[in-house]
């Protein structure tokens, strides 16, 4: 354990994220279905200069950067595991919600417990979210 502690003591990193990226094929879609399931006003978005970098500014202080640069010669995953999670306040209408914006339930729908709810789903490009209601 003290040879972490040396490690984080020298460590250039911040102990922090401060954005998440998601590669699209389509910027334009993948914004609006994001701007949508964040309910972000335009106020709350940019694109970059380049034209391949659409961010998302969510509430917490976190960006989301979409970017579809070389992304048409990248082939999708058969399967991928999530790249962050989301709460929710009831999972039944968040999993009604999003496939109504256009993104997919997988890996079996949601999983219900004592504690917590939970989906996995994702967009056209295969960036796989979980969204999870906590009982407790």
């Amino acid at each position: 354990m003290s040879e972490i502690n040396n490690v984080s003591n020298r460590s250039p990193i911040e102990s922090k994220i401060t954005t998440v990226i998601l590669w699209s094929r389509n910027l334009d879609r993948t914004a609006e279905m994001y701007s949508k399931l964040f309910q972000l006003s335009p106020d709350k978005q940019r694109r970059s200069g380049t034209g391949h970098l659409h961010f998302l500014q969510l509430q917490n202080g976190i960006d989301i950067m979409i970017d579809s640069n070389g992304m048409d010669k990248v082939p999708l995953p058969d399967k991928a595991p999530p790249l962050f999670f989301i709460p929710a306040t009831d999972i039944d209408k968040a999993a009604e919600f999003i496939q109504e914006l256009g993104f997919e339930i997988i890996y079996g729908g949601i999983h219900r417990n004592n504690s917590v709810s939970f989906f996995n789903m994702r967009d056209p490009d295969f960036n796989v979210i979980t969204v999870c209601q906590n009982h407790q």
